[in-house]
């Protein structure tokens, strides 16, 4: 059956998919996002200008006008250009290039998100996916001999990598938690169990700075953290014991971990709090009676393959039936506006 062109496009499209990430990955690490937006609010430069502003006495200018026209195709930067003369093109940042790829000054920057997951250590357990199916596997330890979180003890720059990627989304996703949830109102003390950076602890004390914050997380983690009022950083492992506090708090941790680790790890949440002692966990959570509609929908679960052990967005049917089982009530769970609107934040009670 012969193949027509739109579906040799569709199918090339397919086969190529990596080449926008890592095309704009070259642009990121040449700082260009920056460099156009340093210039001004609207401003747009031409390759040359561009050029000038590159750590290199003599950049290739064909390879970056090639870089530079894709992204604009691809919608990360807008091309205009007023004359006949190749020279007169200008290139400029697309609303969304100001949001997610601009680093200086910008907090809600993407640009962490994609340097992890483009980088090559974290992108070489996608080659053993098949093995996972056949073998039943973690990925990113056939990759190299060990896991994600021990390989971040032993390469500090990778640890750093996923640190910085995690915290930049914590900025997005803890705006949207705040702005609807206010379970933290009332606690005195507070563990951000997986707490990386302290982003979500210092969100969190910035709107209830009464609380006294524990910054949870493994030691070689919790070393490079920087120190912020109102936050104790402790380090240690979850599989072995939880600090006591009023509240235990999780956002997209256990979405990292197998049935029987999130049992181990509830189960030392349940022996670190008081009698009716509050948990609160903020994940993506599948619906219960919908398949995916489309692609984007399924990619974190895929990503819980490829780095994590054994992990998996789970629906509300399940969360249930692991805090019921862990010696939790499900008291609350709400959905977030936004950006977030697969994340739901679930509240339970020790029972």
């Amino acid at each position: 059956m012969a193949m027509d062109a739109v579906e040799l496009d569709d199918a090339l499209e397919t086969i190529l998919s990596f080449v926008p990430t890592l095309v704009l990955k070259s642009a990121i690490l040449l700082n260009i996002p920056d460099i156009i937006a340093s210039a001004g609010a609207n401003a747009s430069l031409s390759v040359d200008e561009i050029a000038a502003k590159l750590p290199s006495e003599s950049p290739n200018l064909h390879y970056l006008s090639r870089i530079l026209t894709y992204l604009s195709m691809k919608g990360i930067f807008v091309q205009t250009q007023t004359s006949n003369n190749p020279s007169d093109i200008r290139y400029g940042l697309t609303d969304s290039a100001k949001r997610f790829y601009v680093r200086k000054n910008n907090p809600g920057s993407l640009v962490p998100l994609l340097l992890m997951q483009a980088h090559p250590v974290l992108m070489a357990p996608w080659h053993h996916l098949h093995e996972c199916v056949l073998q039943d596997c973690n990925a990113f330890e056939k990759a190299h001999g060990k896991d994600l979180w021990t390989y971040g003890k032993d390469e500090p720059l990778v640890n750093n990598v996923v640190n910085d990627s995690m915290s930049t989304l914590t900025v997005l996703g803890m705006e949207q938690i705040l702005s609807c949830y206010d379970g933290f109102k009332d606690l005195k003390t507070l563990v951000d169990v997986g707490g990386g950076k302290g982003t979500a602890l210092a969100h969190i004390l910035k709107a209830y700075p009464h609380i006294h914050g524990i910054n949870f997380d493994l030691p070689h983690v919790v070393q490079t953290t920087p120190s912020i009022p109102g936050i104790e950083n402790v380090g240690g492992s979850m599989f072995d014991s939880i600090p006591i506090a009023d509240a235990i708090f999780f956002k997209n941790v256990l979405i990292d971990w197998d049935e029987e680790s999130c049992l181990q790890i509830l189960g030392n949440c349940h022996k670190a709090l008081p009698e009716n002692g509050r948990l609160i966990v903020a994940e993506n959570i599948t619906e219960e009676s919908s398949r995916p509609n489309k692609p984007t929908e399924m990619v974190v679960d895929l990503v819980m393959i490829a780095l994590a052990n054994g992990g998996k967005e789970r629906s509300e049917q399940e969360w249930r039936r692991l805090l019921q089982m862990s010696g939790f009530s499900v008291v609350k769970m709400m959905g977030l506006p936004g950006l977030f609107s697969k994340m739901k934040i679930i509240e339970a009670i020790k029972v």
